[in-house]
């Protein structure tokens, strides 16, 4: 068992592999839908809009092994389903939205294909989580945990493009998405504004005001 009594550590690979998937276990992310991520352009660790990480594990749902490195092959994009849950994670540390600092850019993107994603949120009609030994405490669970369970899943399902599962601080959907989703990547974004702009002023207010953020 692992440290979180909430949740077990997750099983192997190849139990994973004979476990399997169920269809309502997956969640398409359609090419009409229009993904959020909100990302710095200055600053020590700056990724494009589109740019999957190469460095971890670091984040929640990083597939790379230990210890944390450089992995080309173990790569890892994060998005949301709303702008909110975009800038809810994204200023979770002190729940404050700072328009300035590292030059943020909230970003919306459709992806070229259809992604197929095991679905670890909430809302999902079938339950992975559960099924596998786990629970839906994935979404909350300890980093530590939840990278495991990533790097078990990238190699129990080789082709999978990523996971989808509940923000803890929005309460909206996520994704993990990992290599295979890498070649969706649109060229040029839906949209994308930095937080300055004044188009963004009602959106970072209301966001705010819901989340219990500020806004400086």
């Amino acid at each position: 068992m692992s440290g979180d009594p909430t949740l077990p550590n997750p099983p192997p690979s190849d139990q994973l592999r004979a476990t399997g998937t169920r269809d309502d276990e997956l969640a398409v992310l359609d090419t009409a839908e229009t993904w959020w991520r909100v990302h710095r352009t200055d600053g020590a660790h700056v990724l494009r809009w589109n740019e999957f990480r190469q460095y971890g594990p670091v984040l929640r749902f990083d597939p790379h092994p230990e210890p944390p490195g450089t992995y080309p092959d173990r790569v890892v994009w994060y998005g949301a389903s709303t702008p909110d849950a975009a800038l809810a994670e994204a200023f979770q540390g002190d729940r404050t939205i700072d328009r300035v600092r590292e030059r943020p850019f909230l970003t919306g993107l459709t992806f070229t294909r259809p992604l197929q994603l095991l679905n670890l949120a909430a809302d999902s009609v079938g339950a992975w989580a559960t099924r596998t030994g786990g629970n839906f405490a994935i979404s909350t669970a300890p980093h530590a945990i939840t990278q495991r369970l990533a790097r078990a899943i990238v190699d129990a399902f080789p082709d999978l493009d990523g996971l989808r599962y509940t923000s803890r601080f929005a309460g909206h959907p996520c994704a993990a998405l990992f290599a295979p989703a890498a070649s969706a990547t649109p060229g040029h974004p839906g949209i994308s504004l930095p937080l300055t702009h004044p188009a963004l002023v009602a959106r970072l207010a209301g966001a705010a005001a819901r989340l219990g953020y500020v806004v400086i």
